[in-house]
């Protein structure tokens, strides 16, 4: 029987069954799928979002046990009776003075702090089937949605660390933290981009001298060895200068951390910036002005109590077509002000 060559080509083009089988077969396939990754190769780095988490860097944080309500400490005043003279009897002065002990407790809020992910039954069988098919994703849902509540969580020491929460004060707001204007300089303005790195310094010095006063002088622990300034500012600081008869060069920020009064009673005086978002406008006047923080950032003057995250139930769903629903859990307090006369805010930079 004679064959039309067009059908014949026909029959092997698309008929399977016929010559041989060779319409659609596993050499072809497989070339295919090898052309397909030599046109698209997956970059396996995630690209995820940028975010700043500071207040490790800012304040002392202590291991939270159990889910308490509050943290409580005592604190003591000293006095004596008698005449002003400390104890001290002159020949006709036999009076003997008794001390005083005025014991104080401090309460402080902590509060919880919790987070869901969902991931929903669809989602996973679609992930085990491009695994299956040899083309996996390059991460894991739930690796990726557990990052995300770590890093909620961290924002969250944030907001609590520098703002407070509850009406709760912050590092930047406490009414009970003493707060003054800068002086003016020779330009007749306060603010930093009209002072030279000489008058900058004296305004740090200004507020370490404030700090001193309201700490009977105790240097050693009274002495603040941290400053928080806005990122405008900062950036401001980090311009370089040259020191006049010591030659060098080297930015105003060093200049100031080498050269404030802090420095010279052995502290390690440190400057460091907040995003604008936390402390741009929290001082005092009309309209809002610029803030510096100036605090000892040890556990005897404040600190922050957070607990681990833990993973507090996982549970099924019907809801989102299907799910498994996951709640995370931890306790944060708010910052445990013990000695607020540690620190002082100056207003105006």
């Amino acid at each position: 029987m004679h064959i039309n060559p067009s059908i014949q080509r026909r029959a092997r083009t698309f008929d399977a069954s016929g010559f041989g089988g060779r319409a659609f077969d596993a050499a072809g396939a497989s070339g295919f799928a090898f052309l397909q990754s030599q046109l698209e190769q997956i970059d396996t780095d995630l690209v995820k979002p940028l975010s700043a988490v500071t207040h490790p860097r800012d304040i002392p944080v202590e291991v939270i046990t159990g889910w308490p309500d509050y943290i409580s400490a005592y604190s003591a005043n000293f006095a004596s009776t008698g005449t002003k003279y400390l104890g001290l009897q002159g020949t006709n002065n036999t009076e003997i003075a008794n001390v005083q002990a005025d014991l104080q407790k401090g309460i402080w809020k902590v509060f919880n702090w919790t987070a869901g992910m969902v991931i929903t039954w669809l989602d996973l069988q679609k992930m085990y089937e491009t695994q299956k098919n040899g083309m996996p994703a390059p991460f894991s849902l739930q690796e990726l949605y557990e990052e995300a509540c770590a890093e909620l969580y961290a924002k969250a020491g944030d907001y609590v660390t520098y703002w407070g929460f509850l009406g709760q004060p912050g590092l930047v707001n406490n009414t009970n933290v003493a707060e003054t204007a800068v002086p003016n300089g020779a330009s007749g303005h306060t603010t930093w981009t009209t002072k030279t790195p000489a008058e900058i310094l004296n305004d740090i010095n200004y507020l370490l001298n404030a700090v001193m006063a309201n700490c009977a002088y105790a240097a050693q622990e009274g002495m603040p060895d941290r400053a928080l300034v806005p990122y405008t500012q900062f950036a401001l600081l980090t311009q370089p200068m040259t020191l006049g008869g010591l030659g060098g060069f080297q930015s105003i920020k060093e200049y100031v951390e080498k050269n404030c009064i802090a420095a010279h009673h052995g502290v390690d005086f440190k400057i460091n910036f907040l995003p604008n978002d936390w402390i741009s406008g929290q001082g005092a006047g009309s309209p809002a002005t610029d803030r510096i923080v100036v605090y000892r950032n040890d556990k005897k003057s404040q600190y922050l109590k957070a607990s681990p995250v833990v993973k507090a139930m996982t549970v099924p769903s019907t809801r989102n077509g299907g799910s498994y629903e996951t709640m995370w859990a931890a306790a944060i307090s708010q910052v445990v002000f013990k000695r607020t006369q540690t620190s002082i805010y100056g207003d105006g930079i």
